[in-house]
């Protein structure tokens, strides 16, 4: 998409809590831009079930809309980075709108793999004294449940799409499955997790 049609997007899309030091429109058209990858990164990142009835062209256009809301209300004033605050407006627009299509379609959360960076990342664990005692404990005991609950299969799967990020596309392309049963198999393998930190039975 050319910098003007963003342009046009910026001067047109309404003024909703604007930032204390505002961008110009063309600065905002500038962000947009150079931030597209973002959009494309995380859409792809998401599979649905087709009972949901969006596509990867609807998460896009959600995720743009809530890039261009980003740029119109960063204010770099504050010392965020402009990529943090963007994720942050982006993802939100993508489960906004997914979650509004599985309302309309009857689905429910076992037709969506949509939470990149939220489960289980137990190597994103401080490894320092610093973090304490009780942050060690818990990095060692998910990766202990990994190694006891999960097979090698699972433990890699996991492994490329939270830890490598690699795309689901990616992802089943690796392991030689199609993307939906690489979907369902990462989601089986974060239940197994999930369920057994929730029983406390990880010693």
């Amino acid at each position: 998409m050319s910098p003007n049609r963003f342009k046009e997007y910026a001067d047109a899309a309404p003024e909703t809590a604007p930032a204390a030091t505002e961008l110009s429109p063309a600065e905002i058209a500038t962000l947009v831009e150079n931030y597209l990858p973002l959009v494309v990164s995380q859409a792809d990142r998401v599979w649905l079930s087709s009972r949901i009835g969006l596509t990867r062209d609807d998460l896009v256009s959600a995720g743009c809309f809530g890039l261009l809301l980003a740029a119109r209300r960063f204010d770099p004033s504050r010392g965020v980075g402009f990529g943090v605050f963007a994720r942050s407006h982006v993802h939100g627009a993508l489960m906004r709108e997914i979650s509004t299509a599985m309302k309309a379609s009857g689905a429910n959360v076992d037709d969506v793999l949509a939470l990149p960076g939220e489960p289980i990342e137990p190597d994103s664990l401080p490894a320092d004294d610093s973090a304490g005692g009780a942050e060690h404990a818990q990095s060692a005991e998910v990766r202990n449940l990994m190694e006891c609950l999960l097979t090698e299969g699972e433990r890699t799967l996991l492994a490329l799409y939270f830890f490598e990020e690699l795309s689901l596309a990616e992802v089943a392309a690796v392991s030689g499955s199609s993307e939906s049963t690489a979907a369902r198999a990462i989601k089986a393998a974060l239940a197994k997790l999930k369920a057994a930190l929730a029983e406390g039975d990880y010693r």
